[in-house]
């Protein structure tokens, strides 16, 4: 039936690739002061190892029941499920009551696409949100993931999982999430405090003048 627990409750990981997070170990060695390297050596890359030396190495992988999944790598135990917000909305059509009692005595489910695309995952030194999900008021080093929906939606989530777990249950800190409302024509941005603004497309054409960047 549909409320009944099943042993094995994880959805298909089917596009989403694997992306295994541990210590801190970005590359710190530069010829020249362009690249990445000189950078992270600038900005002392070191010590932010030193800080995270005994993180768990941590295995994420989208799936298609709707969640970002984080596996401990050692012991193959799960320690969180993320739902992005743009995902949720779909995890009720999974459940097929047509089904219910039909398919070995149990229910059914239909297969959907949730969060299928491949995390990435990228140590940045920026003014993000200190372990209380506060903004920062000066930048220091953080491990960001980005989680595309892939074929679930067109739409990512970005992460904070410079802490594995924060106060020993809580998973990572949800920084924004985006999603191309392509029907509405406008882009839907949902912060880290759960505030969704929108914002209409612009034009078809682009303007040098329109850019900060191009100014």
């Amino acid at each position: 039936v549909i409320t009944e627990d099943r042993n094995h409750m994880l959805g298909d990981t089917y596009n989403s690739q694997l992306v295994e997070v541990g210590i801190p170990s970005a590359n710190q060695s530069f010829t020249n002061i362009t690249q990445e390297a000189y950078w992270r050596v600038k900005n002392n890359y070191s010590a932010f190892i030193t800080q995270e030396y005994d993180r768990k190495n941590i295995i994420y992988a989208g799936a298609n029941d709707g969640m970002l999944h984080a596996f401990n790598a050692k012991t193959g135990m799960e320690e969180w499920g993320f739902v992005p917000p743009f995902v949720a909305g779909r995890l009720p059509i999974i459940v097929n009551p047509n089904l219910d009692g039909r398919v070995d005595g149990n229910g059914g489910t239909n297969a959907i696409f949730g969060v299928d695309g491949s995390p990435v995952v990228h140590d940045m030194y920026i003014k993000g949100l200190n372990i209380d999900g506060k903004k920062e008021l000066s930048p220091s080093w953080h491990t960001i993931l980005m989680i595309p929906y892939g074929r679930g939606g067109a739409g990512f989530s970005v992460l904070d999982i410079t802490h594995t777990l924060i106060g020993g249950a809580q998973g990572p800190l949800h920084m924004f999430s985006i999603f191309n409302d392509t029907y509405n024509k406008k882009v839907i941005r949902i912060d880290h405090n759960g505030i969704e603004n929108h914002f209409p497309y612009d034009d078809g054409s682009f303007d040098l003048r329109d850019s900060d960047e191009g100014i």
